[in-house]
């Protein structure tokens, strides 16, 4: 074990392999999950993310996942970081995971002092992205993560529960500010002026940072879009929803990495999910990618809305029990509810923003994505990020005019990606 604690927990230390064995093995509960002695047991480092050490053990039994905070980001000793991440991972697992049993982990074990969380074991599932990167299609993932963003951001806003109940959720994830201060840095703002954290492999995407920096349509939506995620606590989101945040197989989905939890506008975490698709298609060199995607998102965006929906009116049944606190938006005599659809519209608006800033960030700013290393060349690589570059541009230069999916996304079939 290392001996080292950061100034703000004395009794912190940095578990190497041994530490984390040791570790369990004083946790009975734990103990008896993954069965034997602790001789039998199994560790592995399974660290790919850029801020914590991550471990999987297996014993006779069954296994579990420990995940343990650094005090500087893990890729970048020099970036010191606070501790409490995996604080707020561990409580969005014991808020989220009673309203979506079967579609993430649950939190077996939190140490307040190490700053270790233990989960399950998904040592069968593989990483959505790289799923995708092999081209296997997986059905099931996409209307499932439709429906874990439904369930988990209806049942912590205020159209299912007490704002009171809300609003001292909202005050304990506010404290969460290290990593919201990543995300509006590095999604939200870094990537449209000069900063020494964004990088580009070419200078011929020169150009088409440019036109995104100096679009005035661009600059507006960006501005609304940074204002509102700072402004518009309307549940709790995931705040990191790609599709390395997933794991999968062919009959079962679960969203892990949850330490950027926050309060924040709902179209946020569809939009993170939406734009790593649309980031998959641009890298894909098979001809139908466009079609598959936007068929993907379709299923995405109608998926959420017959489940959100669906919720909303399980929470207050008919008119007449359409009463109280929580009930927003009640139907008219006919049944409709301009109300919420004009709510449900504002999502679509901001999950197209979203997208839009996620693929930007993802090609010129601090933290890429690996689709784009499965293409052969690097003209070609060249060709689809500039491609993808100029679709998001588009997508925030019309922001707020797209109805529907096929007006937002509908170009995406198109063959010759370099039509964008």
């Amino acid at each position: 074990m290392n001996a080292h604690a950061p100034p703000n927990a004395p009794r912190y230390r940095t578990l190497d392999m041994p530490g984390i064995l040791a570790f369990l093995s004083g946790l009975p509960d734990l103990a008896a999950r993954l069965g034997g002695t602790r001789a039998q047991w199994t560790i592995r480092e399974v660290s790919d993310g850029n801020l914590n050490n991550v471990f999987v053990v297996d014993g006779p039994r069954g296994g579990v996942c420990v995940k343990q905070s650094l005090p500087h980001v893990r890729v970048d000793p020099s970036w010191k970081m606070p501790l409490d991440r995996t604080f707020f991972e561990a409580s969005y697992l014991r808020d989220i995971h009673p309203l979506v049993p079967g579609l993430t982990t649950r939190c077996l074990h939190f140490d307040p002092d190490l700053f270790v969380l233990v989960v399950e074991s998904l040592a069968g599932h593989a990483v959505y992205r790289t799923v995708l990167m092999s081209g296997v299609d997986w059905p099931r993932v996409v209307p499932d993560i439709a429906t874990f963003v439904a369930r988990a951001t209806f049942g912590t806003s205020v159209l299912s529960e007490p704002f009171e109940r809300v609003f001292d959720r909202h005050a304990l994830y506010a404290r969460n500010q290290t990593l919201q201060r990543i995300t509006l840095d590095l999604v939200l703002d870094d990537p449209y002026h000069d900063h020494p954290r964004n990088h580009w492999d070419d200078v011929r995407l020169d150009d088409v940072v440019g036109r995104i920096r100096t679009s005035p349509a661009v600059r507006r939506a960006v501005d609304a879009l940074r204002l509102r995620f700072l402004t518009c606590p309307q549940a709790l989101l995931h705040g990191d929803l790609h599709t390395g945040s997933i794991m999968a197989t062919a009959t079962d989905t679960r969203v892990i990495d949850g330490e950027f939890a926050i309060y924040g506008p709902i179209g946020f975490d569809c939009g993170m999910f939406v734009g790593n698709l649309v980031l998959r298609r641009f890298a894909d060199l098979s001809p139908d990618a466009g079609r598959r995607c936007v068929a993907e998102i379709a299923r995405f965006w109608d998926t959420f809305v017959a489940e959100f929906t669906r919720l909303w009116a399980a929470a207050h049944p008919t008119p007449s029990a359409m009463s109280g606190p929580c009930a927003f938006f009640v139907p008219d005599a006919d049944g409709a509810s301009p109300g919420r659809t004009a709510f449900v519209r504002a999502v679509f608006d901001d999950m197209v923003g979203y997208c839009a800033m996620e693929i930007i960030r993802r090609i010129i700013g601090y933290a890429h994505t690996a689709d784009f290393d499965v293409i052969p060349t690097h003209d070609a690589r060249t060709e689809r990020r500039r491609a993808a570059l100029s679709f998001a541009c588009g997508l925030l230069d019309a922001h707020g005019a797209q109805g529907d999916v096929e007006a937002a996304f509908g170009a995406l079939v198109r063959e010759d990606v370099k039509g964008f």
